[in-house]
Parts: C-alpha cells; structure tokens; sequence
C-alpha cells in the first residue's frame, strides 16, 4: 500500500514537473526568437551618432534617452540582445560538442587515455577561466571571433568531466553490460544507448554555461577586449558609460539590469531542467 502510495505521488511530481518544464520551455523560447527579432522594432539606428541629442532624458522619441554620443539607449541594448545572446549560443554549443566528445571518449576507453584526457582537464581549470580568456582575447585582437573562441577554449572541460562521470556511471549499469556481452561496439553503445541517459545533466549544464558565457562576454566587452567600440553590446555600453554614473545612472542601470535579468531566466531554466530530470528518476524508482 505504501509502495502504491509513493508510486501515485511520484508519478504526480513527474507530470506536473513535466507540465512546468514544458511550460517553461516554450516560455524560454518564445524569449530567444523575441530576443532575436528585436532589432527589426528598434525605434532608431543605435549607430547614428547625433551630438545635439546628446545625453537627453527619456522622451516618447528616444524611451530610454540617449548617450554620450546621442545614440539610442533602447536601441542598442535590443541589438545587442541580439549580439549576446547569439554568441552566448554559439559558446555553449561549440564548447558542449567538444567537451562532450571527449569526455566521452575518456569515459568508454578509460586507462591511460583517460587519465591523460583528465589530468589536461584539470590543469586548464586551475588557472582561471576569466584570466585566460582576458590572455587568449588579448592576443588575437579585438573581435566577437576572438571572443568566442577564448570563452570556448576555457569551457569545453566542464563537458568534457560531466560527461566522462555520468558515462563511467552508465558503463556499469546491467543494460550496458548485456550490450558489451552481445558484442556491440563501444561507438554504438555510446551512442545508442549512454548518450540518451545523459542529455539531463547535459541540458542543465548548457543552461548554466548560457548565462556564465553572457557574464563572461559582457565582462570582456566591460574591460575592453571583447567587441570593437561603438558595438552596440551590453558589457561595452556599461563601459562607455561608467563615467557618467553619478549623474546619468540610467545609462549603466540599463544594460545592467537587463543583464541581470536574463541571467537570472537562464539559471531559472537551468534549475526547471534540473528539477525535471530529478522527478523522472524518482517516478522511474517508485
């Protein structure tokens, strides 16, 4: 009876979970495509540099007002929307891919291969990932490139141990080992059968990884090594207008804020997936 019990409520958490993530998703969605599109509403060109607007309050003309060089604050931050989350996505696809394939090579053929994939692991994550970044930015010169491969070449080792964890964890579970004594090949167990147990972990993962890449990029931009200036990016409208904070807050509060607040959906994503994942396992054990 209790077993019953705990089965029926398991089986609730599961599909209201499910609902939730669902919901959740299309909601997240529905925010990048409008992310997406958002430039094509932009009231103004967030490039036209006009001195005589310039620094002017919030009117019906210009909602957010202007900077200090009577560009469009409005404007840019929906470009630049469009800028940091599509590198963002970029980052966390690319670093996902690399890291997942050879965690996963780690993972199936172990032995020394594994402990030297590992140990290269480790030793790029004690040096840290924004000082690298800053080093790698640094020398290929300004540009969303170099920015994108510097975020790229520090991030893939989170997938990569991720992934060679939850494959050693699977490798040991009696479906896998039936698989091995059929004599299935190892690409074939990996793919057919380890890789579609650990796209949970994998999903929460690339949510948290999206708003680290969104801190990272704008954190780059902010100290002058990421976009070119006069690209309309929220980390480099904070930059150009830092000295103005005193008197003009709304200029760094702005992208700030909106900063905050898309990092804050990403990481509620993360712990939606997180939570969804966590109620399969639970309605699969009851």
């Amino acid at each position: 009876m209790q077993m019953q019990k705990m089965s029926f409520t398991g089986g609730k958490l599961f599909h209201a979970g499910r609902a939730v993530f669902r919901g959740y998703a299309l909601v997240m969605v529905l925010i990048i495509l409008a992310v997406l599109i958002l430039p094509f509403f932009a009231p103004n060109d967030p490039y036209a540099a006009q001195f005589l607007y310039r620094l002017k309050p919030p009117s019906f003309e210009y909602p957010l007002g202007t900077d200090a060089l009577g560009r469009c604050v409005l404007s840019r931050l929906m470009y630049g929307a469009r800028l940091t989350t599509a590198s963002a996505l970029a980052v966390v696809l690319c670093a996902s891919v690399i890291g997942s394939l050879i965690g996963a090579i780690a993972g199936m053929v172990g032995g020394i291969l594994d402990r030297a994939l590992m140990r290269f692991c480790e030793g790029m994550s004690v040096f840290p990932a924004l000082a690298i970044c800053m080093i790698i930015a640094g020398t290929l010169g300004l540009g969303l490139q170099a920015v994108i491969i510097a975020l790229i070449t520090v991030h893939w080792t989170d997938y990569a141990r991720v992934v060679r964890n939850a494959v050693i964890v699977e490798r040991t579970k009696p479906y896998v080992m039936a698989a091995v004594a059929l004599g299935a090949r190892r690409h074939r167990i990996a793919r057919r059968h380890i890789f579609p147990n650990i796209i949970g972990p994998l999903l929460t993962l690339g949510a948290y990884s999206m708003s680290w890449a969104i801190l990272a990029f704008a954190g780059l931009s902010f100290l002058g090594l990421g976009v070119e200036p006069g690209t309309p990016e929220w980390g480099l409208m904070i930059a150009e207008s830092r000295n103005y904070l005193r008197d003009y807050p709304r200029l760094v509060l702005a992208p700030g804020l909106t900063i905050a607040a898309f990092v804050v959906a990403v990481n509620l994503l993360g712990d939606v997936l997180g939570d969804r994942f966590r109620l399969r396992q639970i309605n699969y054990l009851h």
